[in-house]
């Protein structure tokens, strides 16, 4: 799992998404005008 803090539209939003869809969501975001500002895998 990943953890993505970012901020989008002045908001600070985050999502935990699996491995495998975190480069492709953090790119998605930061096409979408987001400053992703936090990245980092976590355990559950």
């Amino acid at each position: 799992m990943v953890l993505i803090k970012l901020m989008l539209n002045g908001k600070h939003h985050e999502e935990r998404l699996p491995l495998k869809l975190a480069r492709h969501r953090k790119i998605e975001l930061e096409g979408l005008g987001a400053t992703v500002y936090w990245s980092e895998r976590i355990f559950i």
